[in-house]
Protein backbone atom coordinates (compact mmCIF):
# COMPACT_ATOMS: atom_id res chain seq x y z
CA UNK A 1 0.00 0.00 0.00
CA UNK A 2 2.59 2.18 1.11
CA UNK A 3 4.50 2.24 -2.30
CA UNK A 4 1.23 2.57 -4.03
CA UNK A 5 0.12 5.96 -2.41
CA UNK A 6 3.50 7.11 -2.29
CA UNK A 7 3.95 6.83 -6.37
CA UNK A 8 0.79 8.56 -6.15
CA UNK A 9 1.88 11.40 -4.55
CA UNK A 10 4.90 11.50 -6.37
CA UNK A 11 3.35 11.59 -9.66
CA UNK A 12 1.31 14.32 -8.91
CA UNK A 13 4.84 16.33 -8.97
CA UNK A 14 4.87 17.66 -12.71
CA UNK A 15 6.00 20.15 -14.60
CA UNK A 16 3.30 23.51 -15.28
CA UNK A 17 3.83 26.09 -17.72
CA UNK A 18 1.06 28.43 -15.78
CA UNK A 19 4.01 29.65 -13.76
CA UNK A 20 7.42 29.45 -14.43
CA UNK A 21 10.61 31.38 -13.41
CA UNK A 22 11.20 34.61 -10.81
CA UNK A 23 10.60 36.35 -14.23
CA UNK A 24 6.64 35.18 -14.40
CA UNK A 25 6.20 36.08 -10.54
CA UNK A 26 7.70 39.04 -9.74
CA UNK A 27 5.32 40.49 -12.94
CA UNK A 28 2.19 39.08 -10.89
CA UNK A 29 3.37 40.52 -8.07
CA UNK A 30 3.89 43.98 -9.75
CA UNK A 31 0.45 43.83 -11.65
CA UNK A 32 -0.74 43.25 -7.65
CA UNK A 33 0.87 46.82 -7.32
CA UNK A 34 -0.46 48.35 -10.01
CA UNK A 35 -3.89 47.38 -9.49
CA UNK A 36 -3.82 48.46 -5.57
CA UNK A 37 -4.77 45.07 -4.26
CA UNK A 38 -1.09 44.81 -2.14
CA UNK A 39 -0.22 46.80 0.96
CA UNK A 40 3.37 47.92 1.35
CA UNK A 41 4.47 46.47 4.47
CA UNK A 42 7.98 46.56 3.44
CA UNK A 43 8.64 48.73 6.57
CA UNK A 44 8.47 46.45 8.85
CA UNK A 45 11.03 43.72 10.72
CA UNK A 46 9.24 40.07 10.08
CA UNK A 47 10.85 37.06 11.56
CA UNK A 48 10.33 33.81 10.42
CA UNK A 49 10.58 30.70 13.24
CA UNK A 50 11.25 26.96 12.08
CA UNK A 51 13.11 23.79 12.26
CA UNK A 52 16.77 24.15 10.48
CA UNK A 53 15.56 21.73 8.29
CA UNK A 54 11.82 22.85 7.16
CA UNK A 55 11.59 23.72 3.39
CA UNK A 56 8.36 25.04 3.42
CA UNK A 57 8.78 28.49 5.59
CA UNK A 58 5.07 30.02 4.99
CA UNK A 59 4.78 32.15 7.82
CA UNK A 60 6.68 35.26 9.69
CA UNK A 61 5.60 37.55 12.63
CA UNK A 62 6.51 41.22 13.03
CA UNK A 63 6.04 43.95 15.25
CA UNK A 64 4.34 47.48 14.88
CA UNK A 65 5.16 49.90 17.74
CA UNK A 66 3.20 53.41 17.42
CA UNK A 67 3.63 55.35 20.67
CA UNK A 68 2.71 52.89 23.36
CA UNK A 69 0.33 50.97 21.01
CA UNK A 70 2.03 47.37 19.68
CA UNK A 71 0.52 45.72 17.12
CA UNK A 72 0.82 42.10 16.25
CA UNK A 73 1.37 41.30 13.24
CA UNK A 74 1.39 37.33 11.25
CA UNK A 75 2.17 36.92 7.48
CA UNK A 76 1.60 34.32 5.58
CA UNK A 77 2.87 33.29 2.27
CA UNK A 78 0.42 33.68 -0.66
CA UNK A 79 0.59 31.26 -3.09
CA UNK A 80 -2.81 32.00 -4.27
CA UNK A 81 -2.61 34.60 -5.68
CA UNK A 82 -0.38 33.13 -8.36
CA UNK A 83 -1.69 29.80 -8.98
CA UNK A 84 -5.26 29.65 -10.55
CA UNK A 85 -7.73 27.61 -9.52
CA UNK A 86 -8.08 24.33 -11.55
CA UNK A 87 -4.67 25.24 -13.27
CA UNK A 88 -2.56 21.99 -13.50
CA UNK A 89 -0.42 22.96 -10.55
CA UNK A 90 -3.65 23.54 -8.73
CA UNK A 91 -5.30 20.02 -9.65
CA UNK A 92 -2.36 17.96 -8.98
CA UNK A 93 -1.99 19.64 -5.34
CA UNK A 94 -5.51 19.00 -4.94
CA UNK A 95 -5.03 15.73 -5.65
CA UNK A 96 -2.40 15.57 -2.92
CA UNK A 97 -4.38 17.56 -0.20
CA UNK A 98 -1.48 17.56 1.36
CA UNK A 99 2.88 17.54 1.83
CA UNK A 100 3.94 14.03 2.95
CA UNK A 101 6.54 14.10 5.61
CA UNK A 102 8.75 10.88 5.99
CA UNK A 103 11.47 10.26 7.95
CA UNK A 104 14.01 10.04 4.94
CA UNK A 105 11.96 12.89 2.56
CA UNK A 106 9.00 15.11 2.30
CA UNK A 107 6.89 14.90 -0.49
CA UNK A 108 5.50 18.50 -1.34
CA UNK A 109 2.12 19.33 -2.00
CA UNK A 110 3.32 22.27 -4.16
CA UNK A 111 6.57 21.70 -6.68
CA UNK A 112 9.33 22.29 -4.84
CA UNK A 113 10.68 24.82 -7.39
CA UNK A 114 8.16 27.03 -6.39
CA UNK A 115 8.39 26.79 -2.90
CA UNK A 116 11.93 27.37 -3.17
CA UNK A 117 11.83 30.36 -5.79
CA UNK A 118 8.70 31.54 -5.17
CA UNK A 119 6.60 31.42 -2.04
CA UNK A 120 9.12 30.33 0.68
CA UNK A 121 9.44 33.58 3.34
CA UNK A 122 13.08 33.45 2.55
CA UNK A 123 14.85 36.41 3.83
CA UNK A 124 15.67 39.35 2.04
CA UNK A 125 13.41 38.32 -0.67
CA UNK A 126 10.40 40.87 -1.31
CA UNK A 127 7.06 38.25 -1.12
CA UNK A 128 2.96 38.78 -1.04
CA UNK A 129 1.01 37.83 1.80
CA UNK A 130 -1.80 37.09 3.70
CA UNK A 131 -1.60 39.35 6.64
CA UNK A 132 -3.17 40.33 9.72
CA UNK A 133 -2.51 43.43 11.76
CA UNK A 134 -3.67 42.42 15.31
CA UNK A 135 -4.12 44.15 18.75
CA UNK A 136 -5.01 42.58 22.03
CA UNK A 137 -6.02 44.32 25.43
CA UNK A 138 -4.28 43.82 28.78
CA UNK A 139 -6.39 40.51 29.47
CA UNK A 140 -5.12 39.10 25.83
CA UNK A 141 -8.71 39.80 24.29
CA UNK A 142 -8.33 40.87 20.81
CA UNK A 143 -9.47 44.18 20.68
CA UNK A 144 -9.27 45.23 17.04
CA UNK A 145 -7.62 43.43 13.48
CA UNK A 146 -7.22 43.97 9.88
CA UNK A 147 -6.40 41.78 7.18
CA UNK A 148 -4.44 42.62 3.72
CA UNK A 149 -2.88 41.13 0.99
CA UNK A 150 0.87 42.57 1.59
CA UNK A 151 4.36 42.94 0.15
CA UNK A 152 6.92 42.22 3.06
CA UNK A 153 10.37 41.73 3.14
CA UNK A 154 11.36 39.01 5.86
CA UNK A 155 14.41 40.17 7.50
CA UNK A 156 15.44 36.92 9.46
CA UNK A 157 15.30 33.23 8.76
CA UNK A 158 15.29 31.95 12.52
CA UNK A 159 15.48 28.41 14.12
CA UNK A 160 13.73 27.64 17.63
CA UNK A 161 17.23 27.99 19.10
CA UNK A 162 17.66 31.32 17.79
CA UNK A 163 14.68 32.50 18.54
CA UNK A 164 14.76 31.20 22.16
CA UNK A 165 17.86 33.50 22.63
CA UNK A 166 16.52 36.16 21.59
CA UNK A 167 13.45 36.29 23.60
CA UNK A 168 15.37 34.96 26.88
CA UNK A 169 18.23 37.63 26.65
CA UNK A 170 15.66 40.44 24.89
CA UNK A 171 18.73 42.76 23.43
CA UNK A 172 17.53 46.48 23.16
CA UNK A 173 17.87 46.28 19.56
CA UNK A 174 16.51 43.29 18.63
CA UNK A 175 14.06 42.74 21.15
CA UNK A 176 11.05 42.56 19.25
CA UNK A 177 10.58 38.93 19.61
CA UNK A 178 10.50 39.06 23.42
CA UNK A 179 7.82 41.72 23.16
CA UNK A 180 5.73 39.39 20.92
CA UNK A 181 6.28 36.30 23.07
CA UNK A 182 4.76 38.84 25.92
CA UNK A 183 1.66 39.69 24.06
CA UNK A 184 1.07 35.97 23.06
CA UNK A 185 1.50 35.28 26.62
CA UNK A 186 -1.15 37.37 27.80
CA UNK A 187 -2.94 35.78 24.53
CA UNK A 188 -2.39 32.37 25.80
CA UNK A 189 -3.65 32.91 29.51
CA UNK A 190 -7.18 34.42 27.88
CA UNK A 191 -7.49 31.25 25.96
CA UNK A 192 -7.12 29.48 29.27
CA UNK A 193 -9.51 31.29 31.08
CA UNK A 194 -12.12 30.36 27.94
CA UNK A 195 -11.17 26.58 28.84
CA UNK A 196 -8.70 26.11 26.70
CA UNK A 197 -6.76 22.81 27.36
CA UNK A 198 -2.60 23.23 27.05
CA UNK A 199 -1.23 19.92 26.29
CA UNK A 200 2.48 20.97 26.30
CA UNK A 201 4.63 17.98 26.62
CA UNK A 202 8.10 16.72 25.42
CA UNK A 203 8.02 14.14 22.57
CA UNK A 204 9.94 12.52 20.46
CA UNK A 205 10.70 12.44 16.63
CA UNK A 206 12.73 9.38 14.85
CA UNK A 207 14.90 10.36 11.73
CA UNK A 208 16.52 8.57 9.32
CA UNK A 209 20.66 9.81 9.64
CA UNK A 210 22.65 7.90 6.98
CA UNK A 211 20.44 5.07 7.01
CA UNK A 212 20.27 4.81 11.13
CA UNK A 213 17.63 6.03 13.47
CA UNK A 214 18.11 8.81 15.26
CA UNK A 215 15.96 10.06 18.14
CA UNK A 216 15.59 14.15 18.56
CA UNK A 217 13.45 15.16 21.60
CA UNK A 218 11.55 18.14 21.12
CA UNK A 219 10.97 20.38 24.13
CA UNK A 220 8.12 23.24 24.61
CA UNK A 221 10.13 26.33 24.48
CA UNK A 222 9.56 30.37 24.65
CA UNK A 223 9.57 29.82 20.77
CA UNK A 224 7.61 27.13 20.01
CA UNK A 225 4.82 28.70 22.47
CA UNK A 226 4.79 31.83 20.69
CA UNK A 227 4.84 30.43 17.26
CA UNK A 228 1.67 28.29 18.02
CA UNK A 229 0.12 30.97 19.80
CA UNK A 230 0.63 33.27 16.34
CA UNK A 231 -0.71 30.55 14.46
CA UNK A 232 -3.71 29.80 16.83
CA UNK A 233 -4.38 33.84 16.37
CA UNK A 234 -4.11 33.94 12.69
CA UNK A 235 -6.95 31.13 12.66
CA UNK A 236 -9.09 32.69 15.39
CA UNK A 237 -9.12 36.35 13.54
CA UNK A 238 -9.43 34.65 9.63
CA UNK A 239 -12.32 32.43 10.96
CA UNK A 240 -14.03 35.81 12.66
CA UNK A 241 -13.97 37.87 9.42
CA UNK A 242 -15.27 35.10 7.08
CA UNK A 243 -17.90 34.54 9.64
CA UNK A 244 -18.35 38.32 10.11
CA UNK A 245 -18.69 38.48 6.23
CA UNK A 246 -20.70 35.31 5.45
CA UNK A 247 -17.62 33.94 3.65
CA UNK A 248 -17.61 29.99 3.44
CA UNK A 249 -14.58 28.45 5.16
CA UNK A 250 -13.37 25.16 6.21
CA UNK A 251 -14.20 25.90 9.39
CA UNK A 252 -12.30 23.66 12.41
CA UNK A 253 -14.52 23.12 15.46
CA UNK A 254 -14.73 20.57 18.38
CA UNK A 255 -18.05 19.89 20.49
CA UNK A 256 -17.87 21.84 23.95
CA UNK A 257 -17.45 18.87 26.23
CA UNK A 258 -15.71 15.72 27.35
CA UNK A 259 -16.83 12.35 26.80
CA UNK A 260 -16.39 12.43 30.55
CA UNK A 261 -15.90 13.87 33.75
CA UNK A 262 -12.13 13.53 34.52
CA UNK A 263 -9.99 15.02 36.76
CA UNK A 264 -7.20 17.64 35.94
CA UNK A 265 -4.91 16.57 38.45
CA UNK A 266 -1.78 14.85 38.23
CA UNK A 267 -2.27 12.39 40.98
CA UNK A 268 1.29 11.58 40.90
CA UNK A 269 1.12 10.72 37.22
CA UNK A 270 3.83 12.11 34.75
CA UNK A 271 2.55 14.74 32.32
CA UNK A 272 2.38 12.43 29.55
CA UNK A 273 -0.21 10.08 31.16
CA UNK A 274 -2.37 13.07 32.14
CA UNK A 275 -2.51 14.61 28.80
CA UNK A 276 -3.40 11.28 27.21
CA UNK A 277 -6.00 11.10 29.32
CA UNK A 278 -7.43 13.98 28.52
CA UNK A 279 -6.88 13.42 24.68
CA UNK A 280 -9.02 9.84 25.16
CA UNK A 281 -11.99 11.87 26.32
CA UNK A 282 -11.83 14.15 24.09
CA UNK A 283 -14.24 14.60 20.84
CA UNK A 284 -12.70 14.75 17.51
CA UNK A 285 -11.97 17.83 15.67
CA UNK A 286 -14.14 18.30 12.70
CA UNK A 287 -13.56 20.40 9.67
CA UNK A 288 -17.21 22.00 7.92
CA UNK A 289 -18.31 25.09 6.98
CA UNK A 290 -20.56 25.34 9.63
CA UNK A 291 -18.61 27.82 12.36
CA UNK A 292 -18.94 26.20 15.74
CA UNK A 293 -17.08 26.57 19.12
CA UNK A 294 -13.63 24.70 18.96
CA UNK A 295 -13.69 23.53 22.99
CA UNK A 296 -9.62 22.40 22.84
CA UNK A 297 -8.51 25.54 21.63
CA UNK A 298 -11.05 27.90 24.01
CA UNK A 299 -12.19 30.33 20.73
CA UNK A 300 -15.84 30.49 19.71
CA UNK A 301 -14.58 30.31 15.90
CA UNK A 302 -11.38 28.80 14.37
CA UNK A 303 -10.12 27.89 11.52
CA UNK A 304 -6.85 26.86 9.47
CA UNK A 305 -5.30 29.75 7.55
CA UNK A 306 -1.23 29.07 8.06
CA UNK A 307 -0.29 26.36 6.21
CA UNK A 308 -1.09 27.14 2.41
CA UNK A 309 2.18 25.55 1.04
CA UNK A 310 1.23 22.00 2.95
CA UNK A 311 -2.36 21.61 3.59
CA UNK A 312 -5.00 22.36 0.67
CA UNK A 313 -7.26 23.26 3.00
CA UNK A 314 -5.49 26.60 3.91
CA UNK A 315 -4.81 27.30 0.15
CA UNK A 316 -9.20 27.24 -0.28
CA UNK A 317 -9.23 29.76 3.32
CA UNK A 318 -6.87 31.92 1.41
CA UNK A 319 -8.70 32.15 -1.94
CA UNK A 320 -11.89 32.58 -0.27
CA UNK A 321 -10.33 35.44 1.83
CA UNK A 322 -8.50 37.23 -1.11
CA UNK A 323 -11.41 36.87 -3.10
CA UNK A 324 -13.38 38.75 -0.75
CA UNK A 325 -10.74 41.48 -0.79
CA UNK A 326 -10.30 41.69 -4.49
CA UNK A 327 -13.97 41.91 -5.74
CA UNK A 328 -16.13 40.27 -3.25
CA UNK A 329 -16.28 37.20 -5.17
CA UNK A 330 -15.66 33.24 -3.63
CA UNK A 331 -17.21 30.01 -3.50
CA UNK A 332 -20.71 29.52 -2.27
CA UNK A 333 -21.11 26.97 0.43
CA UNK A 334 -21.85 23.78 -1.61
CA UNK A 335 -18.54 24.47 -3.66
CA UNK A 336 -16.84 24.71 -0.54
CA UNK A 337 -18.48 21.56 1.07
CA UNK A 338 -18.03 19.53 -2.50
CA UNK A 339 -14.28 20.76 -2.66
CA UNK A 340 -13.79 19.26 1.02
CA UNK A 341 -15.49 16.00 0.20
CA UNK A 342 -12.50 15.25 -2.64
CA UNK A 343 -9.96 16.35 -0.11
CA UNK A 344 -11.17 13.11 2.45
CA UNK A 345 -9.72 10.46 0.63
CA UNK A 346 -5.94 11.79 -0.69
CA UNK A 347 -6.05 13.33 3.19
CA UNK A 348 -6.66 9.58 4.69
CA UNK A 349 -3.93 8.30 2.10
CA UNK A 350 -1.29 10.47 3.71
CA UNK A 351 -1.98 10.12 6.93
CA UNK A 352 -1.71 6.12 6.48
CA UNK A 353 1.43 6.85 4.54
CA UNK A 354 2.70 9.10 7.62
CA UNK A 355 1.83 6.09 9.79
CA UNK A 356 3.42 3.60 8.08
CA UNK A 357 6.39 5.45 7.68
CA UNK A 358 6.48 5.51 11.28
CA UNK A 359 5.69 2.55 12.44
CA UNK A 360 8.55 1.15 10.04
CA UNK A 361 11.03 3.63 11.75
CA UNK A 362 10.21 2.00 15.16
CA UNK A 363 10.48 -1.31 13.87
CA UNK A 364 14.48 -0.27 12.97
CA UNK A 365 15.16 1.86 16.32
CA UNK A 366 13.92 -1.37 18.34
CA UNK A 367 16.22 -3.60 15.64
CA UNK A 368 19.18 -1.38 16.81
CA UNK A 369 18.45 -1.77 20.76
CA UNK A 370 16.44 -4.65 21.28
CA UNK A 371 18.38 -5.70 24.12
CA UNK A 372 17.75 -2.19 26.58
CA UNK A 373 14.76 -2.39 28.95
CA UNK A 374 12.20 0.43 28.60
CA UNK A 375 10.52 2.28 31.34
CA UNK A 376 7.20 2.45 29.85
CA UNK A 377 3.32 3.71 31.24
CA UNK A 378 -0.14 2.09 30.17
CA UNK A 379 -2.09 4.41 28.04
CA UNK A 380 -5.19 1.82 27.05
CA UNK A 381 -5.77 -1.40 25.35
CA UNK A 382 -5.60 -1.78 21.62
CA UNK A 383 -6.83 -5.04 21.30
CA UNK A 384 -7.67 -6.97 24.28
CA UNK A 385 -7.84 -10.37 22.06
CA UNK A 386 -4.31 -9.68 20.71
CA UNK A 387 -3.12 -8.19 23.44
CA UNK A 388 -1.74 -4.91 21.66
CA UNK A 389 -1.38 -1.64 24.10
CA UNK A 390 -0.79 1.69 23.84
CA UNK A 391 2.03 2.32 25.84
CA UNK A 392 4.13 5.48 26.71
CA UNK A 393 7.63 5.33 26.50
CA UNK A 394 9.62 7.76 29.11
CA UNK A 395 13.05 7.66 27.38
CA UNK A 396 12.00 8.30 23.66
CA UNK A 397 9.09 10.69 25.02
CA UNK A 398 6.52 9.17 22.59
CA UNK A 399 3.39 6.75 22.69
CA UNK A 400 3.73 3.69 20.55
CA UNK A 401 1.12 0.38 19.98
CA UNK A 402 2.90 -2.10 20.89
CA UNK A 403 2.15 -5.97 20.77
CA UNK A 404 2.87 -7.37 24.52
CA UNK A 405 0.28 -11.06 23.41
CA UNK A 406 -0.99 -10.43 26.91
CA UNK A 407 -3.35 -7.93 28.32
CA UNK A 408 -3.34 -7.68 32.66
CA UNK A 409 -5.40 -5.78 34.36
CA UNK A 410 -3.68 -2.70 34.37
CA UNK A 411 -4.64 0.68 34.63
CA UNK A 412 -4.20 4.16 33.36
CA UNK A 413 -0.48 5.14 34.34
CA UNK A 414 0.94 2.18 35.85
CA UNK A 415 4.53 1.65 35.05
CA UNK A 416 5.55 -1.27 33.03
CA UNK A 417 9.20 -2.23 32.05
CA UNK A 418 9.50 -4.12 29.24
CA UNK A 419 11.99 -5.11 26.42
CA UNK A 420 11.49 -6.48 23.38
CA UNK A 421 11.09 -10.34 22.66
CA UNK A 422 11.31 -10.56 19.08
CA UNK A 423 10.95 -8.77 15.44
CA UNK A 424 9.16 -10.49 12.71
CA UNK A 425 10.71 -8.69 9.70
CA UNK A 426 7.84 -10.53 7.05
CA UNK A 427 5.33 -8.20 9.46
CA UNK A 428 7.80 -5.68 9.76
CA UNK A 429 6.43 -6.08 13.81
CA UNK A 430 8.03 -6.03 16.92
CA UNK A 431 7.27 -7.99 19.80
CA UNK A 432 7.47 -7.36 23.28
CA UNK A 433 7.48 -9.08 26.45
CA UNK A 434 7.99 -7.85 30.73
CA UNK A 435 10.88 -7.29 31.53
CA UNK A 436 9.81 -6.83 34.86
CA UNK A 437 7.06 -7.10 37.43
CA UNK A 438 5.49 -4.03 37.01
CA UNK A 439 5.05 -1.47 39.52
Amino acid sequence: MKDKVKNNFNNAELSDPEITGIDSYKFKLKQLEIDNKIINLLHLRPYTIDDISTFEIDDAISLEKKGSQKTIWIHISDPSSFISSNSNIDLKAKRKATSVYLSNEVITMLPNDLIHNHFSLRAGRKVSTLSAAINIGSEGEILGFNVMRALIRPVYNLTYEEANELIDYAPREEDDLYILSTLLDLRRRWRMNQGALLLDQPHGRLTLKQDKPSLNIIEPSPARILVSECMILMGTVIAEYGQNRSIPLPFRSQVSSLKSRIKYTYDNKILAVNNSIIKQNLYRAITSVEPNRHFSLGLKCYTQATSPLRRYTDLIVHRQILGHLDNNTFLNVNDVSELLMTLLTPQKQALDLMREDQANLQYIYFEYNKDKIWKTYFLRIISQKEGIVLLYFELLEMDIVCNLGINENWTTGDCINITVDHLDKQSNTVFFEIATPSN
